[in-house]
């Protein structure tokens, strides 16, 4: 740290609130494990909610809800751990309205096997409507505001909800021990090094699990330059 209080590009208060998103992933889990399955164990979860949706059943959807609060939490608690100019009331205010969308519209879902992916796209779209909402709201206030980082292009991308269908499709076929870093690298966008950070794991090892998805990913013609221009 240096005599100004800043350490790897932070001032004091945002390290604090990068700690404070960092503990809070950490309780999370705890909560998770509570659910039968993990977080990423997608094939598990549609299963979950398709006996829901066909029994009505009160464990089952004690079961859908909390994995989905799970879910929608550490999507968005990720995210801000990544832009921490992010205020800890808006990542309050995503969750509980992303959470609310989903709750409203699960019912209308036709494909019940599709559950977790249908939550990964609300996720997806209501933080890239957040970033250009606030964008805007930022330019309003003063001309002079340091600009918010742009949307990356491959969360606009034309093709997105073709490439989103197949890359889920890919991660669920992977080995166990690498979808969650195929998750957080290629859905979430995360660095190798955020990665090893919530893993618990050296960079080296995510590299390498990285390098691994690739090689598969590269299998599927419709990922391949895809894949390929991700792990460069």
């Amino acid at each position: 740290m240096s005599s100004h209080g800043k350490i790897r590009g932070f001032d004091s208060s945002g390290l604090n609130l990068l700690m404070s998103y960092q503990n809070e992933l950490t309780s999370l889990e705890s909560v998770a494990a509570r659910l039968p399955f993990a977080i990423d164990e997608s094939h598990r979860v549609n299963e979950t909610f398709a006996a829901y949706m066909h029994a009505d059943r009160v464990e089952d959807k004690r079961l859908v809800d909390l994995w989905t609060y799970c879910y929608v939490r550490r999507y968005f608690l990720i995210k801000f751990i990544k832009q921490t100019r992010f205020r800890a009331s808006e990542l309050d205010h995503l969750v509980e309205r992303t959470y609310r969308k989903v709750e409203r519209s699960r019912h209308a879902i036709k494909q019940h096997d599709r559950y977790a992916q249908w939550v990964s796209v609300v996720c997806r779209n209501t933080f890239i409507n957040f970033v250009a909402r606030r964008k805007q709201v930022v330019a309003l206030k003063s001309q002079h505001d340091v600009a918010e980082e742009p949307v990356k292009m491959d969360d606009v991308d034309v093709n997105a909800a073709a490439l989103h269908a197949s890359l889920f499709h890919a991660i669920v076929q992977l080995p166990p021990f690498l979808q969650a870093t195929a998750r957080m690298r290629f859905v979430e966008n995360l660095s190798n090094e955020e990665i090893a950070r919530i893993v618990g794991k050296r960079p080296a090892t995510v590299r390498a699990y990285v390098h691994k998805i690739c090689t598969r990913f590269r299998r599927d013609k419709g990922l391949k330059a895809w894949a390929e221009y991700m792990y460069r």
